[in-house]
């Protein structure tokens, strides 16, 4: 069983050098596999610093990406630059990144120390320089006392942490990460993600993360790229993603997400009133995807966060349903609700407090926050 890590894993010591990160530009980066397409014509500039993550389903071109990014895979056409430093066809180590991987990679006939400062003797760094280079990489991660250990002594996350580490040392500019805390179990993975970000945050090197977990995405990112098939369907902060989605896909990747089919009865003076299992409710005009129009008689699907839902006694302007199930989950209570067309939809209520009674299963009317949805032309 893995040991949790102390509070203070991933924070760096007050000593602590900051890394200068580089920006990396993508511009119309493509890679076929045969008559497959992997990436395709991705541009991408990531800032000096920033910490973005490439976020999509199993098959939607990221690590593809990351592995180009790392040189272990080489475009198909398109360019990447590292600064004013053009990456395209260098080699993976000549190009000066660190990579972290999902299954640590260490060597476990090295100890410890060995493993951390195995990329230092590959470049050439002065005997003399090592020890003090690695006691410091592993100080970052608070592991400055298990130098003398192997890898099989640690737990999962200490051996990620070395793998941290061990990318961290020479001091690159750029660090990617694929999946690293996909092997870990779900509260240490929680801990490590608060741990790395606060690591990023006082070193300032540059960091390519790819996930297919949203929340970890959403938790870590200042940026998150959602892709699919092989493009880049939206990049924006997780606010931007969370709240204002640009497409179904993207909505329905990010967060949970309830979709009501409807139709638009008319549309005048800033609102849209929609046709929702016969009932008529008005929503803000600019609650319409951005690039979108709607007209009347066009049919429309309204995107609505679980918590921008909620139970209430007035049938007029509300969704009708049955209420089939009721989850208690701690901070709020999950409702599964069944619409007359058999729609299924999660409500999200607060349970703060123990006197709030559970919502009874039966017939029950859902109030939508109109200014919290999201309008989109109904695909095909």
């Amino acid at each position: 069983m893995n040991q949790m890590p102390n509070n203070d894993a991933f924070r760096p010591p007050a000593s602590a050098t900051s890394i200068k990160g580089e920006s990396i530009t993508l511009r119309a980066v493509s890679k076929r596999f045969g008559p497959v397409v992997g990436v395709d014509g991705v541009d991408l500039g990531v800032r000096a610093g920033e910490f973005l993550s490439l976020l999509g389903p199993s098959g939607s071109g990221k690590t593809t990406l990351l592995m180009m990014l790392a040189g272990f895979e080489t475009p198909t056409s398109g360019s990447i630059a590292l600064g004013d430093r053009d990456l395209t066809y260098v080699p993976p180590n000549k190009r000066g990144i660190g990579m972290v991987f999902q299954r640590y990679a260490l060597f476990p006939h090295m100890s410890v120390a060995q493993n951390v400062a195995f990329p230092l003797k590959m470049r050439g760094v002065p005997r003399a320089e090592i020890p003090a280079r690695v006691e410091r990489a592993l100080s970052l991660v608070r592991l400055q006392d298990y130098g003398g250990r192997m890898p099989a002594q640690l737990s999962g996350g200490q051996q990620q942490r070395v793998a941290v580490a061990r990318a961290l040392v020479f001091e690159p500019p750029v660090l990617l990460m694929d999946e690293p805390l996909g092997a870990l179990d779900k509260k240490l993975r929680e801990e490590l993600q608060i741990e790395i970000k606060k690591l990023h945050e006082s070193l300032g090197v540059t960091i390519i993360y790819v996930t297919h977990d949203q929340e970890e995405a959403l938790t870590m990112s200042d940026r998150i790229a959602v892709m699919d098939k092989g493009r880049i369907r939206q990049l924006g902060s997780p606010t931007e993603l969370y709240h204002e989605p640009n497409s179904s896909f993207v909505a329905d990747f990010i967060g949970k997400m309830n979709f009501v089919e409807g139709v638009v009865h008319s549309i005048d003076d800033g609102h849209a009133d929609i046709v929702i299992s016969g009932e008529t409710i008005a929503f803000p005009t600019s609650r319409i995807v951005a690039g979108a129009t709607l007209k009347a008689g066009q049919r429309v699907r309204i995107a609505a966060r679980p918590e921008s839902m909620g139970v209430t006694a007035i049938a007029t302007g509300a969704i009708s349903g049955q209420i089939e199930t009721s989850v208690f989950l701690g901070s709020h209570r999950t409702l599964i609700v069944r619409m007359d067309d058999g729609t299924q939809l999660q409500v999200q209520v607060p349970s703060s407090h123990r006197d709030v009674a559970e919502p009874e299963r039966g017939r029950a009317f859902l109030a939508l926050d109109a200014s919290a949805v999201c309008l989109f032309p109904r695909e095909g």
